[in-house]
């Protein structure tokens, strides 16, 4: 069971290499009950202070940790094989942070998670977190419905890479609103796959289309 967990991950994470106020973000946390592995968490997890720009996982390293963020803001970064660095998710306050296919499977990181404001976070081992989803059918069903559930979520965003930009960016702002008050512009710019000033003229013309 936990190599199918891993692998509906790992197809994840070909897509995408994945609040203080937007819970709809990461709008997989809606979609099932994640007290349990919370508790597990801050239970036996140790509590860690990141500062604004410190690594929780780099780039083509093994991830050991899975963190639960009491509060800051983490953002995910892929480099590609040409030096260039792509946004390509954020974690938010009450919610998880890792890089979940390294996690379980032991292979390299395909991202890089850096704090973007000073962070609290609890992290718990690798080896208590397969433990948890190997205690019994309960758990083991949990794990298959969080993977699928992260899946879900990154299929849709591979789908509405075949939007206009103008669409991708209205939707990202439909499911978070307030995300443009804490992000810089240029972020955004990259996580839509766009340049800075393609989304300055969006805004733009939204404004003006809201005036008319």
């Amino acid at each position: 069971m936990l190599n199918i967990v891993c692998h509906i991950l790992e197809l994840s994470c070909i897509f995408v290499a994945k609040t203080l106020i937007m819970k709809e973000f990461n709008s997989y946390l809606n979609d099932w009950n994640y007290s349990n592995i919370k508790k597990l968490i801050q239970e036996k997890g140790e509590c860690r202070v990141y500062h604004k720009k410190d690594f929780f996982i780099r780039q083509n390293e093994i991830s050991y940790f899975i963190g639960w963020v009491e509060s800051g803001v983490f953002q995910y970064t892929y480099i590609d094989e040409e030096g260039t660095e792509h946004i390509v998710g954020y974690a938010f306050q009450d919610e998880f942070v890792c890089d979940y296919s390294s996690l379980m499977r032991g292979t390299l990181s395909l991202v890089n998670i850096q704090a973007i404001t000073d962070c609290t976070v609890y992290v718990v081992s690798r080896h208590d977190i397969i433990n948890y989803w190997e205690i019994n059918y309960d758990t083991q069903h949990y794990g298959r419905l969080a993977a699928e559930s992260l899946f879900e979520t990154i299929y849709k965003q591979l789908l509405e890479s075949y939007c206009t930009p103008t669409m991708r960016y209205l939707k990202l702002m439909k499911r978070c609103p307030d995300l443009k008050e804490v992000i810089p512009l240029k972020s955004i710019a990259s996580y839509l796959g766009v340049t800075p000033e393609t989304v300055s003229h969006i805004r733009k013309k939204i404004l003006l289309n809201q005036k008319s």
